[in-house]
């Protein structure tokens, strides 16, 4: 499949293409892993990273948006009293359904939906929102507002350079400059905590120093979440 060839139309292009990814053995070699080994080694790195940033995490719970195959989530599933996983394609959530993981809830979500009655410490998002079209990406964060606590905090990787850039295809990159970044935010009813952004223009030959930190936001009091998935119907649990 020629995935380079084909125009990024949003939600339904995502499930599609993650979908095939998932019985391709592509979803670990983004990773820049080189076998299914090395991606899962890399999990733990990733996972410890989110740990870090949650005091008290043993008795938190973490929904993952854009798990994947469950690279980082097995690791959370163990750190984490209790973890989500959300992932537009089914395919994805089979695999991690292969790996029988203790203390987690799977949830298909439609591109910004998820059903009701989720209320989290923190939504952890990597390597996953960079890959869809900014237009599509208010829907989702304001679906993560909506499940967090008051308290609690929105942990995820975004690339943030000084020139913007749009997607082209379901593995390309989207990039977001620091203006269009607090903008994003205040129009989803959060609070920057924490912006890492890189210099200059992003390159796949020269990927930006802080291209893969962790920002970190967390819900603004005077901005009152709305029902999750309001934007784009209701996600469902396979």
């Amino acid at each position: 499949m020629r995935e380079s060839l084909e125009k990024h139309d949003g939600f339904a292009h995502n499930r599609a293409r993650w979908d095939w990814a998932s019985t391709a053995d592509y979803a670990y070699l983004i990773s820049g892993a080189s076998t299914l080994e090395q991606s899962d080694r890399s999990g733990w790195i990733d996972a410890c990273r989110v740990a870090d940033s949650c005091p008290g995490y043993r008795d938190a719970t973490i929904l993952e948006w854009g798990s994947g195959s469950g690279r980082v989530t097995q690791y959370l599933c163990r750190m984490f009293r209790r973890t989500h996983a959300v992932d537009i394609a089914g395919g994805m959530l089979s695999l991690i359904a292969e790996r029988r993981l203790p203390d987690l809830t799977l949830h298909q979500t439609d591109g910004a939906g998820l059903a009701p009655g989720i209320v989290v410490d923190v939504v952890y998002s990597y390597l996953c929102w960079m890959h869809n079209r900014k237009e599509d990406l208010p829907a989702i964060l304001r679906t993560c507002r909506s499940i967090l606590k008051p308290t609690g905090k929105l942990l995820f990787q975004l690339p943030v350079y000084d020139e913007p850039r749009e997607p082209q295809a379901f593995s390309d990159v989207a990039c977001w400059t620091p203006r269009e970044f607090l903008d994003l935010a205040d129009e989803t009813g959060f609070s920057v905590a924490r912006m890492t952004a890189s210099a200059g223009a992003f390159a796949m030959d020269a990927v930006g120093a802080n291209h893969f930190e962790l920002h970190e936001w967390r819900p603004r009091s005077d901005s009152p979440p709305r029902p999750n998935g309001d934007a784009c119907g209701t996600g469902t649990s396979p």
